[in-house]
């Protein structure tokens, strides 16, 4: 038996399936200052490898700091 979800109720058919189907998607929790956001799978996956692209980014410019000190 389905649920009804009053706040769906006002907006249009199209609005309410876009909404129902990322409930549906794969979400994982993000804290950000104490605050907790669920994002989906792949935002998480994007936000993982630019951090990591980030870290890259900073070695490099060590490794290109101590060349130039040299």
């Amino acid at each position: 038996m389905a649920d009804l979800i009053e706040e769906l109720t006002d907006l249009p058919i199209k609005t309410q399936e876009a909404v129902l189907k990322n409930l549906s998607e794969e979400m994982i929790p993000l804290e950000i200052d104490g605050d907790v956001f669920m994002i989906h799978k792949d935002v998480s996956s994007l936000i993982d490898n630019l951090v990591l692209q980030i870290g890259d980014l900073k070695k490099q410019e060590r490794i290109n700091a101590r060349k130039k000190n040299d």
